[in-house]
């Protein structure tokens, strides 16, 4: 007896999927609009946002201090679409305005001959807003020394300390909503290769450094005044 084709009764690919989710339970319907009826609208609202803040910081670099060039090259090319890669989904419009400052960034002569900007651009797409915001506050910071002493012995810190970074942010201006959790941002940095915590005696006052990466990227923020 011949087979029967049952292909043309299986569900086709987007099809099934859409099944698949609305059958989630509670939240299968509103989920299924969010993914296949506004996720294109979202994505291209984003890459317009950053765009937007991409030209706005173009117009504020100074003309001399602009490469033209460098937005013809395929490394531009490159940045572009790490950029719309990186704001397509992304819930923080801050975080959309930064990426789209950045960029322009990799377009200054200050950077032209950073053959490092795109890991750059991939380390910033990792942190939020307020870590970037902590992170450029960190990099104006200098290092102070401090001597360290428990139990009969002493140690020689010089580092960026933690009563330090909060005494700057605490002066403002305020870039975060709610409760800053710094010991909390702080260690996601650190989890990041951004900052590195100072290894002290005893229950001292926490130290950072600014790792080789974290320095390169916070030359970055400050170039478009992040």
């Amino acid at each position: 007896m011949p087979q029967k084709d049952l292909s043309k009764h299986l569900p086709e690919g987007v099809t099934w999927i859409k099944a698949a989710v609305s059958a989630i339970p509670m939240v299968g319907g509103p989920l299924g609009h969010l993914i296949f009826d506004k996720a294109d609208s979202i994505r291209l609202r984003n890459i317009e946002t950053a765009l937007a803040a991409l030209a706005e910081q173009i117009k504020s670099i100074e003309i001399e201090k602009l490469n033209r060039s460098w937005f013809e090259s395929e490394e531009a090319l490159a940045a572009f679409k790490t950029m719309a890669e990186e704001v397509s989904y992304e819930p923080d419009s801050q975080k959309v305005n930064d990426f789209g400052y950045i960029v322009a960034a990799c377009g200054s002569n200050e950077h032209i001959n950073d053959d490092k900007k795109l890991a750059v651009l991939e380390h910033l797409s990792r942190l939020s807003h307020t870590q970037i915001k902590i992170l450029s506050v960190i990099a104006t910071l200098p290092r102070q020394e401090k001597t360290i002493s428990t139990g009969g012995l002493e140690q020689q810190a010089n580092a960026i300390w933690f009563n330090d970074i909060a005494s700057a942010l605490q002066k403002g201006p305020s870039f975060w909503s709610g409760t800053l959790m710094l010991v909390e941002e702080l260690e996601l940095l650190e989890s990041y290769n951004t900052v590195r915590q100072v290894q002290l005696m005893g229950p001292s006052e926490r130290a950072y450094e600014l790792t080789a990466l974290g320095r390169r990227a916070a030359s970055y923020l400050h170039t478009v005044k992040l």
